[in-house]
Parts: structure tokens; sequence; C-alpha cells
């Protein structure tokens, strides 16, 4: 068996805001005085107001004590503003966490196109190095010679494949909401995303000390800002799993009408992002209109990508226990397909005899080919000039390819 390549995760701060003529004007003072240019009875622009500000005495605590009156009051629109640029190399779940929120913004490699080539992981077991080893190479197999496509290669590869190129976008608040689920009661983070995110909250802090800080959060959080988001990593999702008992897996997408229950409803007050995620679905919140349908998690990473289409997930956990497997048309019937049903299987096997050890750490052997559940509805934009007319076409990936073309009501 060829010898695998197992890396730690890294962060790095790639972009600062910094006026072009102010070096000292950095991420602190673009969120506080162009917040204070609202109410300033001069009608200065924000550099003026802090022009005439430098040097007086005072100024850092009285700098610090508006951010926390800001978050405090869940001025949250004040913490869009400067945005940074952070870079990590995480294993594949973390990216399926950290882009499943609307805002920050995302650029990575993809692995429709380019060859995985390693992993990122904290293991020292024997076994979940053998797994990488056996799914690696089976993978390495498949896009030989072009036998099998990279986009469906890719299925039998492990979550804890090394994502090593992705470039986040985002400021306070959209590093607040992230921060906001990491520390939910439901989340079920994997602590190798969770120590990354910190690392590179502490990386801003070092630059910018009163903005990036787990206080300025806290407050934030405490005034219930922050947007749900459809948390695969949650420790459950009883609506979706209710609304999924009730869809045929051999469809590629169907409608569903679920009646919100009183649990929900209170669930949702307490800003419970698993049951918060109906409202993403429906003005309604009496019944919850849409789609159901299960896609590997592999189409799923790029579903999620449309961040106009609102949905709800399945958790991760409840679909290893499901076992669902996504057999890519390309691999059945081909040379491959016995070998990827028996180390799907393997794989799936292994999570399961070492989950109770960590499950959040277990989950990393679990292939790409995993169906996970996933709820979502179109609006008007969706429907006409967004998801269908984009996700229709030939070039779209063919799982997302058979839901739209499903939904529109043309062949598949």
């Amino acid at each position: 068996m060829k010898e695998i390549d197992i890396k730690n995760p890294n962060t790095d701060i790639s972009e600062i805001p910094r006026h072009p003529k102010h070096s000292n004007w950095g991420p602190k003072e673009s969120v506080i005085y162009n917040t204070r240019i609202s109410g300033d009875p001069k009608g200065r622009s924000a550099l003026d107001i802090w022009k005439d500000k430098k040097g007086s005495d005072g100024l850092e605590k009285e700098e610090n004590d508006f951010l926390m009156f800001l978050a405090e009051r869940g001025h949250i629109s004040a913490f869009y503003r400067a945005n940074v640029g952070i870079t990590y190399e995480l294993p594949r779940h973390s990216t399926l966490f950290l882009c499943s929120f609307d805002h920050p913004k995302y650029m990575q490699q993809s692995q429709r196109y380019t060859k995985a080539k390693s992993f990122i992981s904290y293991t020292d077991s024997s076994e979940v190095k053998d797994i990488f080893s056996k799914q690696s190479q089976l993978y390495r197999e498949m896009i030989q010679n072009k036998s099998v496509p990279k986009e469906d290669a890719r299925y039998i590869l492990p979550l804890g494949t090394a994502a090593t190129h992705i470039h986040q976008n985002t400021n306070l608040a959209g590093l607040m909401n992230i921060y906001r689920v990491i520390g939910s009661e439901n989340a079920q983070i994997p602590q190798i995303t969770v120590d990354a995110f910190r690392s590179a909250v502490k990386k801003l802090g070092d630059t910018s000390p009163a903005l990036f800080n787990e206080e300025i959060m806290d407050a934030l959080v405490k005034a219930d800002k922050g947007y749900p988001v459809a948390n695969m990593f949650s420790k459950k999702n009883i609506w979706v799993d209710e609304v999924l008992e009730n869809h045929d897996k051999e469809d590629a997408v169907s409608s569903f009408e679920y009646s919100v229950s009183d649990e929900l409803k209170e669930k949702a007050d307490e800003f419970n992002d698993e049951a918060l995620s109906f409202l993403n679905l429906t003005n309604n919140t009496e019944r919850v209109e849409g789609y159901i349908t299960s896609m590997s998690i592999s189409a799923w990473h790029q579903f999620m990508r449309n961040d106009t289409v609102k949905n709800s997930v399945e958790s991760v956990y409840s679909a290893a226990e499901r076992g669902e497997m996504i057999l890519p048309p390309s691999i059945r019937g081909s040379r491959f397909e016995e070998e990827y049903i028996d180390l799907f299987n393997e794989s799936l096997d292994l999570y399961r005899k070492i989950k109770g050890q960590n499950k959040r750490k277990a989950l990393e052997v679990l292939p790409h080919a995993l169906g996970i559940g996933v709820a979502f509805s179109l609006d008007g934009f969706n429907t006409t000039k967004g998801f269908l007319p984009d996700r229709t076409q030939d070039a779209a990936q063919w799982e997302i390819r058979n839901i739209a073309r499903k939904i529109a009501g043309r062949k598949t």
C-alpha cells in the first residue's frame, strides 16, 4: 500500500484593510468611525472624525467602550465593515461547515477538476491511516487514464481529504455567526475545525485586539444576532429526519409539506439552529413546503454554495446511521464498482466501530459517497434566473442536474 501524506491544519491572515494614505487606519478604525458618521453633528466624514480624535487623552478606552456598546445593543451592521482575508488548509469536512454560512464568502480548489493528493487529520490511528490509504489508492486507480472523471472518483475519498487552498473573505459579523454555532448546545463540530477557527480569530486579534475578540462576539450572540445556518454537524435535525422518512430515495427529489410542531417553534424561540432552519424555507410559521432529496456529500458541498437557495440539512451523524451509498453512473457497471461498494461499506463499518471513542473525529473516515438528506425551497428568482436555469445545464454536477431537471419537469 502506497504511503499517504497526512498534514496538520493551518490558518493564515492574508488580507487586512488599511487606508491607502494612513497606515494606522485599520479594521477597528473602519468599524468605529464609519459607524459614527450617522450621528455626527458636524456632518464630518469618517476620516475627518478619526483625524480630529487622534492623539486625544483616553481615546483607546473610548474606542473599546464604543465597540462594546455597539455589540451589546446588537448593532450588527457596524461589524460588517472592514473585511479581512483568511487562508486555511483544512480537511474537507471543515469546509463543509465553514461554507454553509451565507457570509463569509469562499474561494477554494475544486475536487471536480483537481487531483486530491493528501489528508489533514489529527489521527494517530493505524486503522484510520489504513482506510485513508485504501480510499486514496482506489481514487488514483479510477482517475488513471481518465477511466472515471475526477468529480466521480472523489466520491470514495474520505472527509479527512485535504482542502489546501481555501480563501475566506469575512468580517467580525461573519466570524461571530460561526462562533455562535460552534458554541451552540446542539452543535457537534469536529475539534480540528474549532481549533482552526479559533486560531484565525487569535491571529486577527494580534492585529486588532479591540475588535477581534471573544468578548465582542459573546455580546453579539447574547443580543440574538446571527442568521440560522444549515449545520450538518448538529446533534440531530428532527424535522428534516421526519420529512426524509417519506422520501423515496429512488427519486431524485420530491415535494413535501410539513406541519410545524409546538416543540419546533419553542426551539426556534431559543435560537436553536436545527429548529430555526425551517424558517429559512417559508414565510408561514405553521407549515413548511418545499423539496426533499438525498444527495452525496460531494454534491451537498456544491449545492450549499447556491447561497440564495434556503435549505436545511440532515445531521451527518444521522446520515452515517442510515448509511445510504450514492454510486456515480460512471462507476456503475465498471470494473471499479465492486471495490467501490466494498470500500464504502468498510469505511462505514470503521466509523461505526470507532465512533464511541470520538464520533466528531471518527467522521473523517466517512466517504463523500454518503447520502445526506436536504430540504430546500426555491423562490421566484431561483425558479426563473438562478438555481433551475444554472443547474439544468449539462455542465452542472450530475446529481444536482438530476434534481433540477426533475423539478423543471425535464428528463434527467
